[in-house]
C-alpha cells in the first residue's frame, strides 16, 4: 500500500472511516448500531489540525535530535510502504540518476563525486513543489505554520530510497524544503563508499 492508499483508507484523503466524529461529546454516536460518516471536507480539516496540535507537542516534548530520529525513521518507514513490498534490483548511483531525471522530465539529480544534488519536483496526480504543495499527501495543502520538524521525515525518505535503488549506505542533508520557508525540497545525498 502507498502513501497515498493508506492515508485514504485512514480517512485522510476522503475514503474509509474516522476514528473521532465532529462531535467528539455526543455518546450517543459510539453506540449507534448506524453511525453516519464524517465528511471527507471535515475528515481532512480535522486531520491537518490535528497534525498541526501534533507537531507543536512534538517539538515542545522532545529535543531536536530525538524529534530527528523519529521523524528519519517514519520517513524511512513510509518509503518502504510505498514500495508494497517489492524488491529491488539495485543499480549503480548513475543510473538510478538517469531513471529519477527520465521520471520527473528535469534534472531533479545531479551527481558530482560521490554527492548527490537531489530535488523533489512533483507527484503522479501532476502536484508541483513549484506551485507550493508538498509532495507528502498528508500536509499537501496545509496546514499553516506547520512545524521544520515534519520535512526531517523526507530525509529518512531520500535517504532509504538512494540506500535501496543503489545498495549503498548513504547520508542525507536537508538544504531546503517548503515548510521551512523554502522554494523545493532539495537534498545533498552522500554516497558513501
Amino acid at each position: 500500500m502507498d502513501r497515498k492508499d493508506f492515508l485514504r483508507s485512514c480517512g485522510f484523503l476522503g475514503a474509509g472511516s474516522c476514528l473521532f466524529p465532529s462531535s467528539v461529546g455526543v455518546a450517543a454516536e459510539f453506540l449507534s448500531d448506524d453511525p453516519k460518516e464524517t465528511p471527507c471536507k471535515e475528515k481532512q480539516e480535522f486531520a491537518l489540525k490535528w497534525v498541526k496540535r501534533f507537531f507543536d507537542n512534538f517539538d515542545a516534548s522532545l529535543d531536536e535530535p530525538k524529534r530527528r530520529e523519529i521523524m528519519e525513521k517514519c520517513g524511512k518507514s513510509c518509503f518502504e510502504g510505498s514500495m508494497q513490498g517489492r524488491k529491488v534490483n539495485t543499480v549503480d548511483v548513475d543510473r538510478l540518476i538517469e531513471a529519477i531525471n527520465k521520471s520527473t522530465g528535469e534534472i531533479a539529480a545531479k551527481r558530482d563525486g560521490n554527492v548527490v544534488d537531489f530535488h523533489f519536483v512533483g507527484n503522479p496526480d501532476g502536484l508541483k513543489i513549484a506551485d507550493g504543495y508538498c509532495l507528502c499527501p498528508l500536509v499537501e495543502n496545509g496546514p499553516e505554520d506547520l512545524s521544520g520538524t515534519y520535512c526531517d521525515c523526507s530525509v529518512g525518505y531520500v535517504r532509504e530510497m538512494f540506500r535501496t535503488y543503489t545498495g549503498k549506505a548513504v547520508s542525507v542533508e536537508l538544504l531546503e524544503s517548503l515548510k521551512r520557508g523554502g522554494k523545493t525540497c532539495r537534498f545533498r545525498v552522500t554516497i558513501n563508499t
